[in-house]
């Protein structure tokens, strides 16, 4: 059931009438019965898996708050993560090292596929990182363990985040269940309006990107320097529009059922370095890693390390390195188990330790280069050096294996010519021209992603979204019909599942 299914529409305008007609007390009931009847739509045994979790969680919730003892505290989140860890390694790993085992085997049958859907639950990993950080967060005693199991269930389950999130921090839904009900038309209104805006981005812009991205990445052997080139900056654009769209559509939603969730993508592209880009990419992710593994981790080793330079480099600075290199590679790892997903984390761990270590270096050369004097060119430089790294490591994000992507690179810095083998993709005319793919998507495209990035930057950098909702209703009527005449007309509706579908 996507969210930009038919089937969804309809589900979720059942959902967010009965729910607002029920008495506050039911409530609770009617969004968990939804959220499993969505989760259950993909496979009714995935619900088994969701149930475990919930229990599993729920119960150790209560022994770490019931435990007096600091060490059996200790001991039982070391447990209950341990167990979340497992039901996630094991089932997100199970499939690629079936396949292993099956090709050392020679066992390559059609047991394969149906074991591969049985052995990876949607969302799994989003669900499993939400269910550690309560148990971190009550070990902490930050929060009070939830005493009502539907509540738990719900903040586990909610099913406009189940799938791609955003990974919710405890306190903050569980509080907002606790609430109830409160029924706000402006809120609403706001919901539905965000949820168009996602069903653009995905539909009109995202998934166009993807005719192109899918060709040239399917065929990348036989693809050009300047096709591959083309494509890896399409699909900087297409993974952005595409998971920033699920988040609007999943935010909206849920303002539609009273609830806030975070915000979890700020213009990425504009960020100005790379720990500035981790602040506005994947936020709610960027801030469980630095918030559960970074800011341990640097803790426990600042504590056992003394206060004096190794090889010329201060504690401190080594300390940030070793965390920052743990972190990223946690990260790569949760999105997959290959060596390309490893890569493309220590990527950026390097970037991020570079620009620690040279930062007072670059502010000297900017200023010699007489840069400081022009911020605008200045913070542009910095804006591009950025999106450069940034989609740089997009190729092994995007690549099949570490292989792949070397030789991809290789051909975008040798810039090779040769026109590509692939029949029925070439260069004509200055347009790009595949299968399912015409000058008319290319306008879409060129025109669409300023469009959406200049919206963007009304919304979130001059406050727009609230100012729109205080336009006269023609006004605002108007600009919803234009948005809905552009996704029925332009929109996409025969495409693919969400990127992060598979993490």
């Amino acid at each position: 059931m996507l969210f930009t299914s038919l089937t969804f529409l309809v589900f979720f305008s059942i959902v967010v009438l009965v729910y607002w007609i029920i008495p506050q007390q039911a409530g609770w009931g009617w969004l968990l019965v939804s959220s499993l009847f969505f989760y259950g739509w993909y496979h009714p045994a995935y619900i088994g898996l969701l149930a475990f979790s919930v229990l599993v969680n729920y119960t150790f919730g209560r022994l770490i708050e019931g435990s007096e003892d600091k060490g059996r505290k200790r001991k039982l989140l070391i447990s209950g993560v341990i167990i979340n860890i497992l039901l996630l390694g094991g089932f997100k790993y199970a499939v690629p090292l079936y396949g292993l085992l099956a090709h050392t085997s020679g066992n390559n049958g059609n047991c394969g596929s149906v074991f591969s859907k049985l052995l990876v639950p949607l969302g799994i990993s989003f669900f499993t990182f939400s269910n550690i950080s309560y148990l971190i967060e009550v070990k902490r005693m930050r929060m009070t363990a939830e005493r009502h199991l539907g509540h738990f269930a719900n903040f586990v389950v909610f099913f406009p985040k189940l799938l791609q999130g955003p990974i919710e921090r405890p306190g903050t839904f569980l509080a907002q269940l606790r609430q109830g009900k409160d029924f706000d038309y402006s809120r609403v209104t706001g919901g539905m309006r965000l949820m168009v805006w996602g069903f653009f981005k995905k539909l009109v812009i995202a998934d166009r990107l993807a005719v192109v991205v899918n060709s040239v990445y399917g065929h990348p052997y036989q693809s050009s320097g300047p096709l591959l080139i083309l494509a890896t900056v399409f699909y900087a654009f297409q993974i952005y529009m595409d998971f920033s769209a699920y988040t609007d559509i999943a935010r909206g939603a849920a303002a539609m059922l009273g609830f806030n969730l975070s915000l979890n993508f700020n213009r990425p592209y504009s960020s100005k370095s790379v720990k500035e880009f981790w602040t506005r990419w994947h936020m709610t992710l960027s801030s469980w890693l630095r918030d559960y593994v970074f800011l341990p981790s640097a803790y426990f080793l600042s504590g056992k390390m003394k206060k004096e330079k190794y090889a010329g480099l201060s504690t401190e600075n080594l300390v940030y390195s070793a965390a920052i290199i743990l972190t990223f590679f946690i990260c790569g790892i949760w999105h997959g188990l290959g060596w390309n997903f490893i890569i493309w984390g220590e990527l950026f761990a390097v970037f991020l330790i570079t620009e620690r270590y040279t930062h007072k270096a670059r502010i000297r050369i900017f200023r010699d280069f007489g840069l400081a004097g022009m911020p605008r060119i200045y913070k542009s430089l910095q804006v591009a050096v950025t999106f450069f790294l940034v989609t740089l490591t997009w190729v092994f994000f995007r690549s099949d294996d570490t292989r792949e992507a070397i030789f991809i690179l290789r051909r975008i810095f040798c810039f090779v010519t040769e026109t590509t083998a692939i029949t029925g993709l070439n260069l004509t005319g200055g347009y790009i021209l595949c299968r399912g793919f015409t000058r008319t998507d290319l306008v879409v495209i060129l025109l669409g992603i300023p469009m959406a990035s200049l919206i963007e930057y009304g919304f979130y950098e001059k406050a727009l979204w609230a100012k729109f909702g205080s336009l006269p209703w023609p006004a605002r009527w108007l600009v919803y019909y234009v948005f809905i005449f552009i996704i029925l007309g332009f929109g996409m509706f025969e495409s693919g599942s969400f990127i992060y579908f598979k993490f």
